[in-house]
């Protein structure tokens, strides 16, 4: 007894920590994704969620979505003051709850909790489930719910009391309300409780199916009443069906639905005739659609978006990350779990439930389109699958009965990384990656002031490696906006700025979104004394999430450093550090900002126009000025905008001058006003700073 105690408590302490590490996991993503913009799908939501907290009526959304997420929502919306990091935190949070629901219902499925500690451990180091619960969407919360479906169902098949299967039913219909795909597991689940052998099962079955169909009954009453016709929860199959699967393109079929407005009862009976029509008509396009999306099923989501959206940037912890415990965990995933399926120690109709789910949940991501997160409803049964798997193999050679199981793995996990000859990719982007390091390190060492002819001699070395690594990184992504900002920079410091000027707009040219390349020309356009061109370019200093005020102090070649800085005029990038955006010609800090200029040599003092700005219920904050780590002065700051003299001493003039500049205090928005959106923790805002 002692000792299942002991063990039990290990168990829990096991998976405890595993519930922190997942956590943790899904608090760095949620960190890193704080100003991600919403999606098309997120907005919709969010719309309809504040417009139900705010006491207006429920309407439908352009495509009709089941109701008790946009519900839920609502209701985390009025909890947070629609604070949209705290959604997020509250998705995360689910996303973390799922944890210990995967262990359970593993737990049940293979009878051992150290393989159902396995599938939690799965559960807790995906980025991919972190990453998803980032996004206000319903999958997050679906995943969780299926959880416990399939633990309820397990229940229900091994124990004769009638609860269970009613549980079952509600479970089944209340995810179905958050998401209908779930609503196949209605008659799989009839299915698997008739072919058991429990004397019962009559009674069980109508049991589930009173449950699930009572629990959606309300919903369906509703949408009768208001639409003078059957819809059992939503139209989105109906609707996807002629979407997906009429060669015009979807834009053209949204078209003619969205002219329907309303009218859900012939919009989802004109989309099922014209889509079976244009599955029947068009045979051929039709099957190499669906050869092409069950292709893209298996791919590799963060490869793929990573490839896709070059321009955005992302730390190089998110990138490993979704390359290691993303993609990389997809294919341990899909090659143990498919491997794992074969040899599942539970009841065989079970098994077949198990299969059926996964293949109803591939065939319909091919009859439709292909997203990746339309794949995570595989995961109920992946994960158990995996563990099982493991288990299977114990690091020992397989025994010829797994041989089949494990081919069936790896042919997937074939199949996934030939989809865009990920290995290929891989071996590409590294070299390039190589190459631009080293162009990196030997740029810098070219960059060091030459004092001698041999370290001139050197410094030419230097350059001269420098461009040929980058010309080589070029040579393995001819379209790498990195490779051309990275010779524009050697051109610059080889004294070719015209040289330069011609590769930056060669990388816009390639990528136009990507902001390096912009910033480095704005900064040579403002040398060249083209200010409004240059105010154009130096504009996506806000186009990325990375800290570009720091890159470009840091590789800007010709920034003017004069005695005045006028601060949010477009021209500013490059003699400042830690500032909020520009907002009508000044900016704002939080708890400390730095400025660069060049005392001239009768410098005594120090001149600038700031503001707090803050609301009466504040306190004022102070000032605290430093120049070059010498503390010059602290001053109270009004509300309002005011001129501030500070005296310079002699030791400062005729140099370049770091100003620090720190407040006392700092306040957010959002905390004093919920329905302000802005979130930034701001302390002073400051016009102008002059040296005279």
């Amino acid at each position: 007894m002692i000792m299942r105690l002991q063990r039990s408590w290990l168990s829990f302490a096991i998976l405890f920590g595993l519930m922190g590490l997942g956590l943790g996991l899904r608090l760095a993503a949620w960190h890193w994704h704080e100003f991600r913009p919403l999606g098309g799908d997120e907005r919709e939501y969010l719309d309809l969620a504040i417009a139900l907290a705010q006491g207006k009526e429920y309407y439908d959304l352009q495509f009709m979505r089941p109701p008790l997420f946009p519900l839920g929502l609502a209701a985390l919306v009025w909890l947070v003051d629609g604070d949209l990091q705290g959604l997020r935190l509250i998705n995360a949070l689910i996303s973390t709850a799922t944890i210990p629901l995967v262990w359970w219902w593993a737990r049940l499925l293979l009878r051992r909790n150290d393989l159902a500690l396995i599938a939690a451990g799965l559960t807790a180091g995906s980025f991919t489930l972190a990453l998803n619960a980032t996004e206000l969407l319903s999958e997050t919360v679906t995943l969780a719910g299926l959880m416990l479906v399939f633990g309820l169902l397990m229940l229900a098949l091994r124990r004769p009391q009638l609860r269970w299967s009613i549980a079952a039913g509600v479970a089944i219909a209340l995810v179905s309300l958050i998401r209908s795909v779930a609503l196949p597991l209605l008659p799989l689940a009839l299915l698997l409780l008739w072919r058991s052998d429990n004397p019962r099962r009559w009674r069980q079955m109508l049991g589930l199916l009173a449950a699930t169909l009572l629990t959606l009954a309300p919903w369906t009453i509703r949408n009768a009443l208001t639409y003078d016709g059957f819809i059992l929860i939503d139209t989105t199959g109906q609707e996807n069906l002629w979407l997906d699967n009429d060669p015009r393109g979807r834009d053209l079929v949204k078209a003619e639905l969205y002219a329907m407005g309303d009218a859900r009862i012939e919009r989802s009976q004109l989309a099922s005739q014209q889509g079976i029509a244009a599955i029947t008509q068009n045979p051929d396009w039709f099957f190499a659609k669906v050869g092409r999306e069950f292709w893209h099923s298996w791919g590799l989501e963060h490869s793929d978006d990573l490839l896709a959206r070059r321009a955005i940037w992302r730390p190089a912890s998110e990138v490993w990350l979704r390359l290691i415990l993303g993609d990389a965990w997809w294919l341990l995933l899909i090659g143990l779990g498919l491997a794992g399926m074969w040899s599942l120690p539970c009841e065989r109709n079970l098994k077949l439930l198990l299969a059926a789910w996964v293949g109803y949940t591939v065939f319909t991501a091919c009859l439709f389109h292909v997203e990746y997160r339309y794949r995570l409803p595989l995961l109920p049964v992946l994960l158990p699958a995996a563990a099982w798997q493991i288990h299977q193999l114990r690091w020992a050679w397989p025994r010829p009965r797994q041989w089949l199981a494990l081919a069936t793995g790896a042919s997937v996990v074939a199949l996934s990384l030939s989809y865009a000859n990920y290995p290929q990719q891989a071996w590409r982007l590294g070299q390039k990656h190589w190459y631009l390091w080293q162009a990196e390190r030997h740029l810098a060492d070219a960059t060091a002031l030459p004092a001698t002819m041999n370290e001139q001699a050197s410094s030419g070395v230097a350059i001269f490696e420098a461009q040929s690594a980058a010309s080589n990184a070029l040579r393995y992504d001819p379209e790498s906006a990195l490779a051309r900002v990275l010779l524009a920079r050697i051109a610059f410091v080889s004294q070719q700025p015209s040289v330069g000027a011609e590769q930056l707009r060669l990388a816009i040219d390639y990528l136009p979104a990507h902001a390096y390349a912009h910033l480095l020309l704005g900064d040579y356009l403002r040398q060249q004394g083209q200010l409004e061109a240059a105010k154009a370019e130096l504009t996506y200093e806000t186009s990325s999430t990375e800290d570009l005020q720091a890159w470009s102090r840091q590789r800007m070649q010709f920034t003017p450093i004069t005695s005045t800085l006028d601060l949010g005029n477009g021209l500013d990038l490059g003699l400042i550090d830690d500032w909020y955006a520009a907002e009508d010609g000044s900016r704002w800090f939080g708890e400390q900002a730095t400025v660069w200029l060049q005392a001239p040599s009768d410098a005594n003092l120090l001149r600038l126009r700031i503001a707090s700005q803050r609301p009466t219920s504040l306190a004022s904050p102070n000032l605290s000025v430093f120049a070059n780590g010498q503390f010059l002065a602290e001053i109270a700051i009004d509300s309002a905008w005011t001129n501030h003299e500070i005296a310079l001493p002699n030791s400062l003039r005729s140099i370049p001058i770091e100003i620090e500049l720190r407040s006392s205090s700092t306040f957010v928005p959002h905390d004093l006003e919920p329905t302000n959106p802005d979130g930034r923790d701001l302390g002073l805002r400051v016009d102008w700073i002059v040296v005279e």
